[in-house]
């Protein structure tokens, strides 16, 4: 948490330098080495940049008689008042002063010079010209944006401008003598005092107070400096209200429902996602409620939007009253409500009873007739409850409540349900392989098979890459359990890369050596990784940096890729097969509208799905449609091979049927690289 007493920088606004501002000369001199520390512009003007230089060597470009008598008749802690000096033809009102430089580290002389050339034989005219001074001093500071507030050493006003009396509803009089504490809210009082304590001179924020009471946001900043040997601060203010208005309305059009002013989508997903967060230290489970206003239409279609809108209104103020200030309620969209709950349980069997009650009083509460004019309507809902932790998505979390909504429909509505509990504990354990699958990849812990395949006579023909995964705690986890989840968090991306790579380093091995060096190597090739730009370009500095013969290396995608990507996924095939690859289509008979495609792609070989091949022996259905594959193959003069033979019987039998290719366990199981 932010400590109340540090100021929070902001951006910085200008405050005027005033020496600049006024019409006189201005510098400084260090009384021990008598150089010249500081000058205004003016001097810039008359001298150029004398920072640096000695008053002596001033004194002989500038020809002035008895500077040096003056300069050293001054002594600490002498008012000088004033006195004429000739400089660069030009008669100057000098005043001086000697002070402690307010850093105490150095004594200085204070010089102003005001220009008199015209009026040196009045001196009322002189005195008259320091007045004008003083007033256009008076006018720059009330032609400031900001409010300028002059302190002394007791914290109070001893100078005020316009701006700051128009600020603080004011006249000059009324704030001249004030504390600063008078106009400082109570919840910034602290920082402004630890301001002024520090001499803080960055800008910060402060919430101040009008003269009738009202509350409102300031930028502040402070310096302070000596006026006639005396410290007082300096305070520019700048009224922010309006930008902060502007801030809050960008705010709630950005994260809250413009209609019930409750948190929309975004919000809701970055509160989750905040509780998440939290549950990595508390180890609690959180809930997640979908409350769906069982036919709602019907209001919209009969009483029309407006009276709609307003029910919707009544039932988010009655969500208010039934959950606790620190949950989510959330208008989800339309006839929508989400409830998020933290149950502060570590215990799951009682942070399920507690999300329970809270779903009990909504459905009892709904059910109170809603009094728009002089209708009534009285609604029921659908709830649908995710119990989750850590382990969890908000994506997860969210589906699985939805899930839990639409059964609680299918139940008739009016009740609420929770996640399947079995369902729950797939969901979990999808998070745990999740994490542990990108440690696995990470750490190269993925292993990588070959399973031969071959031709009629048995001869290899070639191998299919495959992946293999055995966890410490996991134990060995399928296949088809990791890749669809590989897919679907994006880690197949990575991996897919890696087996690409080895399948290129085999293809490299094995041309020299006689019996493998016509093989090819299969290797599958997911819609995430197909779809990358680079993809393409990764594959052909591949086949260039190991130097093998690109129609070794195959490529099997799925019927998914030509679906869902349609003319894209022609050309990319169309360019791979220009660079040489094979291409051959996975699971051929399970996308069943892929059929148009062959006619356009160059396809090298389809795949039978081995769903067709398990039951082929009994089913009459699976031996019709492999006979199907096989004649589109025979017809369009493509490969067929039949995946997933586990014994003779199935062999023969695709032999009958005309297959000329196989793979299998009943031929060769999956091998390491070094045992085929």
């Amino acid at each position: 948490m932010e400590n109340e007493l540090s100021p929070r920088k902001v951006t910085k606004y200008p405050v005027d330098t005033f020496a600049n501002q006024v019409d006189a000369l201005v510098y400084t001199v260090d009384m021990e080495t008598q150089e010249i520390l500081f000058c205004n512009e003016k001097c810039m003007e008359e001298f150029g940049n004398i920072i640096g230089k000695k008053c002596h060597d001033l004194l002989e470009k500038v020809s002035v008689s008895s500077y040096l008598d003056s300069f050293d008749d001054i002594h600490w802690g002498e008012d000088v008042s004033e006195y004429m000096h000739s400089l660069s033809n030009r008669i100057y009102l000098f005043s001086e002063k000697i002070v402690e430089d307010y850093k105490k580290l150095k004594k200085v002389k204070v010089r102003v010079g005001v220009d008199v050339t015209t009026k040196k034989s009045s001196g009322n005219k002189s005195k008259d010209k320091n007045l004008k001074n003083s007033d256009a001093i008076e006018a720059i500071l009330d032609a400031t944006i900001e409010g300028i507030f002059v302190y002394d050493e007791k914290r109070k006003c001893i100078k005020v401008n316009d701006v700051a009396s128009k600020i603080f509803c004011y006249t000059k009089d009324e704030i001249l003598g004030k504390d600063v504490s008078n106009f400082v809210d109570q919840t910034s009082v602290p920082t402004v005092r630890e301001i002024l304590a520090t001499g803080y001179e960055e800008p910060y924020e402060a919430t101040m107070i009008r003269k009738n009471g009202e509350k409102f946001p300031c930028i502040l900043r402070g310096k302070y400096i000596y006026l006639n040997n005396e410290k007082v601060r300096v305070v520019a203010i700048l009224d922010i209200s309006n930008v902060k208005e502007k801030e809050g309305e960008i705010v709630k059009l950005a994260f809250y429902d413009s209609l019930t002013k409750l948190p929309n989508k975004v919000l809701l997903k970055d509160r989750v996602e905040q509780l998440l967060t939290k549950f990595n230290r508390t180890n609690h489970y959180g809930g997640l409620i979908i409350i769906d206003l069982d036919h709602f239409k019907n209001i919209n279609d009969t009483k029309g939007h407006f009276i709609g809108d307003r029910v919707l209104v009544e039932f988010a103020k009655r969500l208010q009253t039934l959950i606790r200030r620190y949950d989510t309620i959330s208008r989800f969209g339309g006839d929508e409500f989400i409830v998020l709950i933290n149950t502060e349980f570590s215990d799951r069997i009682k942070a399920t009873n507690s999300i329970k009650e809270i779903a009990k009083k909504i459905l009892k509460n709904i059910k109170k007739s809603f009094k728009i004019d002089e209708d009534e309507y009285i609604l029921t809902a659908s709830i649908g409850i995710s119990i989750f932790d850590k382990n969890f998505t908000y994506d997860e979390i969210l589906k699985c409540a939805d899930s839990a909504m639409n059964f609680a429909k299918k139940r008739g509505r009016d009740n609420y349900n929770f996640f399947d509990s079995k369902l729950q504990l797939e969901l979990e354990r999808k998070a745990i392989i999740t994490t542990k699958l990108r440690d696995a990849i990470r750490y190269n812990q993925i292993s990588i098979v070959y399973q031969k395949q071959v031709h009629l006579d048995k001869k290899v023909v070639g191998v299919e890459a495959l992946a293999r995964w055995e966890d410490e705690e996991l134990g060995l986890v399928s296949p088809n359990e990791f890749i669809p989840i590989a897919e679907e968090s994006g880690l197949i991306i990575e991996f897919g890369y890696h087996l690409i790579e080895e399948a290129a380093k085999l293809l490299k091995t094995w041309k020299e050596n006689h019996e493998k060096s016509n093989w090819r190597v299969s290797v599958n090739v997911s819609l995430s990784q197909f779809v990358k730009d680079d993809f393409i370009k990764y594959i052909e500095n591949m086949v260039n940096i190991y130097g093998i013969d690109p129609k070794l290396l195959r490529l099997e995608i799925t019927e998914s890729f030509l679906l869902s990507n349609g003319d894209n996924a022609i050309n990319k095939i169309d360019y791979l097969k220009k660079l040489g690859l094979s291409i051959s289509i996975d699971d051929f008979g399970t996308g069943y509208s892929s059929l148009g495609y062959l006619k356009k792609l160059s396809i090298d070989e389809l795949k039978i799905d081995k769903i067709f091949i398990d039951d082929i022996l009994e089913d009459k259905n699976d031996e019709i449609l492999v006979c199907a594959i096989l004649e589109i193959g025979n017809k369009f003069d493509i490969d067929v091979i039949a995946e997933g033979v586990e014994n003779s019987q199935t062999y023969e039998k695709l032999k009958s049927l005309g297959c000329q290719y196989f793979q299998g366990d009943y031929f060769f199981v999956p091998q390491t690289r070094s045992e085929l």
